[in-house]
């Protein structure tokens, strides 16, 4: 992981955290330095539980059905 600077906004520094060339967060580097801090806490965690990451859900798609009116 890597933090890299990204902008200035309203007098504010903001950096990007990558992980593998994909941000995963943004913010102060404050900010960033903490989320690095609990990210690695969390997986470390994972790895002594015996169980990998949490499962992300993939994207859910909703279809909506389109119902002809009696009336028309």
């Amino acid at each position: 992981m890597e933090i890299r600077f990204y902008c200035v906004h309203n007098g504010k520094k903001f950096y990007r955290v990558l992980l593998h060339g994909e941000e995963i967060f943004c913010g102060t580097k404050g900010e960033c330095q903490r989320f690095i801090k609990i990210h690695n806490d969390k997986v470390q965690k994972s790895v002594v539980d015996g169980g990998s990451a949490r499962p992300r859900p993939g994207n859910v798609r909703i279809y909506r059905r389109r119902t002809a009116s009696p009336g028309l």
